[in-house]
């Protein structure tokens, strides 16, 4: 077996170490057949599985950034675009379906760019709502209401499908908005 074999290996098996995912002394067995008896095999995993953890956050860092300024960049386009209006609508739209797509491959590796992908469909959704409002129906405040109820229902619904409290809340606060909106005004 490959040098790098050996060390990918043990790598793996010191992250199962750590995170417990095996019997500290099953690890022990395995690191110590791979490393075949040398004592500074569990220095050098150690010291190369945070490597790769560091590698990996670093990594994961770059990807929210990028999905978030993605977020913020069809947000504002969706206010900010006056005159070809149908364009923002449809990136939004196929951005919102693009996340939800990787969202819902990411929830079985339980990774936490799942809910991110989630709540930033969420509020690209929003935005979407508002904007559409906006330039076909803006004499309609009902539609608006209505749009603004659909979204909260939509978050309530979700957080409860995929018990997601923030979903949950969300929807539960803008549904009692809304009621506190025609009971008072």
């Amino acid at each position: 077996m490959s040098l790098q074999r050996k060390q990918i290996i043990m790598n793996e098996i010191a992250f199962w170490k750590k995170n417990n995912l095996l019997p500290e002394h099953y690890c022990d067995f395995l690191l110590a057949l791979y490393a075949q008896g040398e004592s500074q095999a569990d220095e050098h995993t150690e010291k190369a599985s945070h490597a790769l953890l560091a590698k990996k956050r670093k990594y994961d860092l770059i990807l929210y950034t990028i999905v978030g300024l993605i977020t913020v960049v069809l947000l504002a386009s969706l206010f900010v675009v006056t005159t070809a209006v149908i364009i923002p609508i449809f990136a939004v739209a196929i951005v919102i379906f693009s996340f939800l797509f990787m969202a819902v491959k990411l929830v079985k590796n339980k990774s936490i760019m799942a809910p991110l992908l989630f709540v930033f469909s969420a509020l690209l959704l929003l935005g979407l709502s508002f904007k559409v409002w906006d330039v076909y129906f803006v004499d309609y405040p009902l539609v608006l209401i209505g749009l603004i109820l659909g979204n909260c229902l939509l978050w309530l619904f979700s957080g409860l499908l995929m018990k997601l409290v923030y979903f949950s809340i969300s929807g539960v606060l803008g549904l009692l908005m809304i009621i506190g909106y025609f009971v008072f005004y």
